[in-house]
């Protein structure tokens, strides 16, 4: 049995990570979909900047990112479980590829599955992306998906 921990963000990217994450995957295998809300979005002073009169917290309530990223991602886990022996949901809150890598500590993951987001040939000296981090830092193999 292997644990499968497949990173979510919406992007098609993430979305081909899911459909081959379930391709790799056999009938006693568990996969673990994870999305992480970036922090600046839950507490951005971007956002206190632009709207200073605004209380945030009376628009948006505390959990409500991630009860709405709960919700999203177990509708996307309900049309895996046939394939598979168990899909666990986790969402966390904070810099993306830190809770990756933390995430698949967590749930002890055999292999992390991520999306790439392709840069192109001009800015790929920028890679201090997600993915890059993820690559670079995980104590277990991890599969990019293009």
């Amino acid at each position: 049995m292997k644990k499968i921990l497949v990173a979510y963000d919406g992007s098609e990217a993430s979305k081909k990570a899911i459909e081959l994450g379930i391709k790799c995957a056999q009938e006693e295998d568990n996969i673990v979909l994870l999305t992480v809300i970036p922090a600046e979005l839950v507490e951005s002073s971007f956002t206190k900047m632009l709207l200073p009169t605004i209380d945030m917290s009376s628009v948006v309530q505390s959990g409500s990112f991630k009860e709405n990223a709960m919700e999203s991602l177990s509708l996307i886990a309900r049309g895996m479980e046939t394939n598979v022996n168990q899909v666990n949901v986790d969402v966390e809150i904070g810099d993306p590829a830190d809770e990756i890598l933390l995430a698949a500590k967590k749930h002890d993951a055999d292999i992390i599955v991520v999306g790439y987001k392709g840069y192109g040939k001009e800015g790929r000296f920028l890679l201090g992306s997600v993915t890059d981090k993820v690559v670079r830092y995980a104590g277990v193999s991890v599969l990019v998906v293009r």
